[in-house]
C-alpha cells in the first residue's frame, strides 16, 4: 500500500512539473519575442534619428540628394538606411527616411517624411 501511494505521489508530481513546464515555455515565448520587437523599435528609433542628423548637417550639399549611408559601424545586422533629400527651402528640407531592420523572424520597415532645419553657419 505504501509502495503505491508513493509511486502515485511520484506521477502525480511529474504531471504538476510537466504542466509548469508548458505553461513556463509559452510564457518565455511571448517575453522573447515581445523583447526582440523591443529591440527593432529601438533600432528603429536610432536609425530615424541617424538619417535626420546627416540630412541636417548635409542638407545644403549639392551631391548628397539621395544615399543609403553605411551603418556597419553601428554593429546593426540586418539594417538598412536610406536617407533622401526632396525639397529645400531657406529655412527647411523634406527629407525621406526609409529603414529596414529584423531579428530573427521579425522585420520593421519604415519609410516617413520629415521636415528639417538645416544647421546654422
Amino acid at each position: 500500500m505504501k509502495k503505491g501511494f508513493v509511486m502515485l505521489t511520484v506521477i502525480m508530481m511529474l504531471f504538476f512539473i510537466g504542466t509548469m513546464l508548458f505553461v513556463l515555455t509559452g510564457v518565455s515565448n511571448k517575453i522573447t519575442f515581445q523583447t526582440n520587437r523591443a529591440y527593432l523599435e529601438a533600432v528603429r528609433q536610432n536609425l530615424i534619428s541617424s538619417g535626420l542628423s546627416f540630412a541636417k548637417h548635409n542638407i545644403e550639399k549639392e551631391n548628397v540628394k539621395n544615399i543609403e549611408l553605411d551603418i556597419a559601424g553601428l554593429g546593426i545586422r540586418n539594417a538598412q538606411l536610406i536617407v533622401t533629400i526632396e525639397k529645400i527651402t531657406n529655412k527647411q528640407a523634406q527629407v525621406n527616411v526609409s529603414t529596414s531592420c529584423g531579428f530573427g523572424s521579425q522585420r520593421l520597415e519604415d519609410n516617413k517624411k520629415y521636415y528639417v532645419v538645416p544647421d546654422k553657419k
